[in-house]
């Protein structure tokens, strides 16, 4: 029998603005977390580590559902035409806004077409060099590679991956003129190094890395990060030789664009509850990251910050769409 209390809330229910009517009730069912790359890589790493702290917050399970393909514009695809309604993330990170910028087949623009939800933990690159070359700080490679213009080689995991554009704007900060060899994903760009087939590269740490460089079979000069990192306070600040150079690899989530700012909020509140926890924070730690917690509109101004930096670095490099 359905009663009075019954038809009075649901005619409430259905008078509140659509966004919170929605709100109310989520989640209500399982939520998907699309992830652009392949298993294993760090952002399916860190969403993973996410998954069991997140069911247990929102009450519902977490789905984790690799969908890679065209450098990750292919699950992008598959989030930015799903619907909003927080039921569908998706795993965002720089190359979310650098693939949009360099592929002309991306099909989204990373501010146009999500939403941001919650930026979950941030890591710096590290200055990576063959020791065969004789310079032991970022201002004697800066010297170095000036004395000998378009001799000096530097690899990255691809055209217009974060490495890439990072290297070209240190090229432009510092006044030079490395040449860039491209390599199918990180590791092939660090072992180019290790074997001295290019003498640089930036990319970010592991524990493999690590061994190489405490072996001496690579010489670590300085972090992207605007400060020294607390996860390796040893290693110089490249803006210690380059004043205002600051790079950070980010990772996050996102939605499609549409989603109500009170399902976002939602999200939020769930994410930034689960990094803060002793676990997560240990889980980040030992995947080279920092947690970084912060509200969704933090997040949407660091991806637009993001997407004027390297339109910019873009257009001095002369590199366009392909």
């Amino acid at each position: 029998m359905i009663s009075r209390r019954h038809i009075v809330g649901a005619a409430a229910l259905a008078s509140l603005p659509y966004g919170i009517a929605r709100a109310q009730g989520f989640p209500n069912k399982p939520i998907r977390i699309v992830v652009p790359f392949a298993a294993g890589g760090t952002g399916d790493v860190l969403c993973r580590n996410l998954q069991e702290p997140l069911q247990r917050i929102l009450g519902q399970p977490i789905v984790i559902d690799n969908r890679l393909g065209a450098s990750g514009t292919m699950g992008t695809q598959y989030v930015k035409n799903a619907a909003p309604d927080g039921y569908t993330l998706l795993q965002v990170g720089n190359s979310t806004v650098t693939s949009s910028l360099m592929q002309k087949t991306a099909g989204y623009d990373a501010i146009k077409d999500l939403a941001p939800v919650a930026n979950v933990a941030m890591t710096p690159m590290v200055f990576l060099l063959n020791p065969v070359i004789p310079a032991t700080s970022v201002a004697e490679l800066i010297a170095y590679a000036k004395a000998r213009p378009g001799e000096l080689e530097y690899a990255s995991a691809g055209r217009g991956s974060l490495g890439h554009l990072t290297t070209e704007l240190f090229n432009q900060m510092a006044g030079l003129k490395m040449v860039y060899v491209p390599y199918q994903g990180s590791s092939q760009a660090t072992n180019a190094v290790l074997a001295g087939d290019v003498k640089v590269v930036i990319t970010t740490p592991s524990d493999a890395i690590n061994a190489f460089v405490g072996s001496g079979k690579l010489r670590m000069l300085g972090v992207s990060s605007p400060k020294r990192s607390p996860l390796l306070p040893n290693v110089p600040a490249i803006a210690e030789s380059l004043p205002r150079f600051g790079v950070q690899a980010w990772f996050g989530l996102a939605a499609p664009a549409g989603t109500p700012p009170e399902v976002v909020a939602r999200l939020n509140e769930a994410v930034n509850k689960a990094v803060a926890e002793p676990a997560m924070q240990e889980k980040l730690k030992g995947l080279g990251m920092t947690p970084q917690p912060g509200s969704a509109a933090a997040f949407g101004e660091l991806i637009r910050d993001d997407q004027q930096i390297w339109m910019r670095v873009m257009r001095e490099a002369g590199l366009s769409p392909e």
